[in-house]
């Protein structure tokens, strides 16, 4: 009896320290908690484009400029806005603040912000958002260009020294270069790739010194355009424009051969972590208002005010908490009780039509509906084949329009969403952007979309696949892939497949076009047109439907080379029309509305269509 007694007694201390184990710790306090939906995808600067990821890189990194919480408009920050610009309107001196600082107390010269938009236009590294750099400052396209046909080169000479063969263009290529001699022997080609290597190598800072960004000293940085670009300062504000602090380099990729071989620049994913220590690495350092003092996986992350922020006395908050909530019913209860300040995003509760209802009443002023500078749309995948090597009807522009006018997108704003957003039939929000006008893309017009898909050679819907729509799960995608599937059913009637992916597969199935449909959204960076017309030339990163139709391209450079305003607008509105009545490589579903839940006691947060909410003004009263 004792000895039971005994192990009675121990089984319940185990089961008590269990628990007491794994328990999770208390949250940490903080003047101002908001909700951020799911785990962030990237915090480098050079690599995100979603919006929860710069909206905290502008948090705790800033620019040359940044941007008023109230109006989005570029302010002074790191340096002081306006800068000298010269009567051409092609360079700009930016004078940086003395005391500006990084976090570990280090002075931010020009130098980093050299250091950082090179970064950001290197293979290895260049993402969606290099173009910023490459299609407006002199010289960078160049220096972009010449970087990357190095990495091709050395990519098939990689290849042939493995016994692959290559294609006959690529081929084609190799011998316009002159780099393999001519010989009845085999080609050494480790030795070939060695020695353009190694040039390459020794070529790369001169290459890189005719771009035409220059610091003059520490507090000086002069940048040239390729053009006179009326938004540059909202461009520099932006998440691609940020410096980098050099101690990343400590994490900077050198033994990988398939890294040093093709001259990449890759960093360890990890640099982003407060941390992480690894090659005494001192972990994640910003210059912006906060640090990110904290990172729990799944669970929150904590920003700390920066002690060395050179405007650090007119940061209200000590700490910021962005709590990692994925499911919004669970993200509104924890509002409604007081945990959290601020839902950004609250268009994704089943009960948000409801909400929306008793705010137009007066009955919720804590929820805050704002018109957006964004839209919500679908991709199609423009490639002749589909991903499984099958034809691809919807390289067919008429398919497309067919497609589009199958949906009664007026249905689905008042029917399924009911949230108040407009139907879309353009791509940039009509009146969003002074002076431009585009007229609208078709609109409902099921007996054309018929007659369209016979002429195409499916009438009745009959020889098409069956036809896939890819979305993300989790933010209420379903529901509009439902309502499109099922009008295309009836209308086209055509068999219709719903694919729901988690965000990072979904992610990467869209940017390898690894769909036949696919939703999609998009938000605009900055007051121009090109925000949103420059996603579809064909060489941009973001260009996920593939399109590639050489008048849109043309139209889009010569917007660039146009210097008189209102023509260039005028020559954009072209550009937009290929998209929206011709071509149609998407189909505009809806636009965008803010919708967010804060009550008066949150200071620093202002409704605006683009979304932008800068950590610096954020804090609450009792």
């Amino acid at each position: 009896m004792k000895r039971r007694l005994i192990l009675l007694a121990l089984l319940i201390f185990v089961v008590a320290i269990t628990f007491f184990a794994f328990r999770e710790s208390p949250l940490p306090q903080a003047d101002f908690i908001y909700v951020l939906g799911d785990s962030i995808r990237t915090l480098d600067p050079a690599k995100m484009s979603w919006s929860e990821d710069i909206r905290i890189a502008l948090g705790i990194w800033e620019g040359l400029a940044a941007y008023d919480p109230c109006t989005v408009e570029p302010i002074s920050a790191v340096a002081y806005i306006p800068p000298d610009i010269s009567p051409d309107g092609l360079t700009y001196t930016f004078q940086i603040r003395p005391n500006a600082r990084w976090s570990n107390g280090d002075p931010v010269t020009a130098q980093d912000f050299l250091y950082a938009w090179r970064r950001a236009i290197e293979p290895g590294t260049a993402e969606d958002y290099a173009f910023l750099i490459t299609d407006n400052i002199a010289g960078a396209a160049d220096y972009s260009a010449w970087r990357n046909q190095a990495v091709r080169v050395l990519t098939l000479l990689r290849d042939l020294a493995q016994g692959k063969i290559i294609e006959p263009e690529d081929q084609t290529f190799l011998d316009s270069l002159n780099l393999i001699p001519a010989s009845d022997t085999a080609p050494d080609y480790p030795a070939i790739a060695q020695q353009f290597r190694a040039q390459h190598l020794a070529e790369q800072d001169a290459r890189f010194a005719q771009v035409a960004v220059q610091a003059l000293d520490d507090q000086h940085l002069r940048v040239t355009l390729v053009r006179p670009t009326s938004y540059f300062l909202d461009l520099v504000a932006f998440s691609t424009f940020l410096p980098i602090h050099r101690s990343i380099e400590l994490l900077r990729e050198t033994n990988d051969p398939t890294v040093t071989d093709l001259t990449l620049w890759v960093f360890d994913p990890q640099w982003v972590k407060p941390d992480y220590h690894r090659n005494n690495y001192p972990g994640l350092i910003t210059n912006g208002p906060f640090t990110l003092a904290d990172w729990q996986f799944k669970r929150y992350m904590l920003f700390q005010r920066n002690p060395y922020y050179w405007d650090r006395a007119n940061v209200p908050s000590n700490r910021i908490l962005a709590r990692i909530i994925p499911q919004a019913n669970t993200a509104f209860l924890a509002y409604e009780q007081g945990e959290v300040h601020w839902l950004n995003d609250v268009t994704r509760l089943d009960f948000a039509p409801r909400l929306i209802e008793q705010a137009q009443q007066g009955l919720r002023p804590d929820i805050h509906i704002t018109p957006a500078f964004a839209t919500y749309f679908y991709n199609f995948n423009c490639q002749p084949t589909l991903p499984d090597g099958s034809t691809n009807p919807f390289a067919d522009p008429n398919v497309r329009l067919a497609f589009n006018l199958a949906i009664d997108k007026q249905a689905i704003v008042t029917q399924v969403l009911r949230r108040g957003n407009l139907p879309a039939y353009n791509f940039i929000p009509p009146n969003s952007i002074p002076n431009y006008y585009c007229p609208p893309g078709p609109s409902y017009n099921p007996q054309r979309a018929r007659e369209l898909l016979a002429q195409a050679g499916y009438p009745n819907g009959q020889n098409l696949p069956t036809v896939e729509i890819l979305y993300n799960t989790g933010f209420g995608h379903e529901t509009t892939a439902q309502a499109v599937a099922e009008m295309w059913r009836q209308q086209l009637n055509v068999s219709v497949a719903l694919q729901g992916k988690e965000v990072k597969t979904f992610a990467a199935d869209l940017q390898n076009h690894q769909f036949m449909i696919c939703r999609a959204s998009w938000f605009g960076d900055y007051g121009d047109p090109t925000t949103f017309l420059d996603k579809m030339i064909s060489t941009n990163g973001n260009n996920d439907c593939a399109f590639n139709y050489p008048p849109y391209d043309q139209l889009m450079a010569q917007a660039a080379a146009t210097i008189d305003p209102q023509q260039r607008l005028d020559i954009l509105a072209q550009a937009e029309t290929i998209i929206t009545q011709q071509q149609l490589p998407i189909i505009p579903l809806y636009y965008y509305v803010n919708i967010a839940a804060f009550r008066p006691n949150v200071q620093g947060l202002y409704s605006n269509s683009r979304d932008m909410h800068p950590f610096k003004y954020l804090t609450t009263q009792p």
